[in-house]
């Protein structure tokens, strides 16, 4: 039997991320040596990111770990690529038992088409962002971020 989704009030979802937001801070503050200043911006472009994959392609820069900058296009929302709507997941761990790293940040790249990860705390910037409606007809243009 599948479980249902929760759904959560609009107020609740705002606490919800601004919870998780506030953590990942935290996380940058602790572990990644940040200033509290650097950790909450970085926190909130994560969070960007992360709202704007679910909902279509994003352009955005990362620091890779052999310290070159990479530009990528990715997404999170099906419909975009067909081979990430083909994708098919297999369940490796219990979730339950399974506690993924919260430095790892990992989205749908389009020009590799495949999954790729990075570190959450050397994200630098958020380029681009086109939303896909359900039709695919339109986009919108916007948002840009710097860190």
């Amino acid at each position: 039997m599948r479980k249902k989704k929760q759904k959560y009030s609009m107020s609740e979802f705002q606490r919800l991320l601004c919870s998780w937001t506030m953590e990942l801070a935290s996380f940058f503050e602790d572990e990644c040596d940040m200033d509290q200043k650097t950790a909450l911006e970085k926190a909130h472009l994560n969070r960007s990111l992360q709202m704007y994959l679910g909902d279509g392609v994003v352009t955005f820069y990362y620091e890779k770990d052999d310290g070159t900058v990479r530009k990528a296009r990715g997404t999170l929302e099906h419909g975009i690529s067909r081979k990430f709507d083909e994708y098919v997941y297999v369940r490796g761990r219990d979730s339950y038992e399974y506690e993924w790293p919260r430095e790892d940040f990992t989205y749908w790249d389009l020009d590799k088409e495949q999954f790729r990860t990075f570190k959450a705390s050397r994200l630098l910037k958020i380029e681009a962002y086109s939303a896909v409606n359900v039709l695919h007809e339109k986009s919108l243009q916007g948002r840009i971020h710097n860190s």
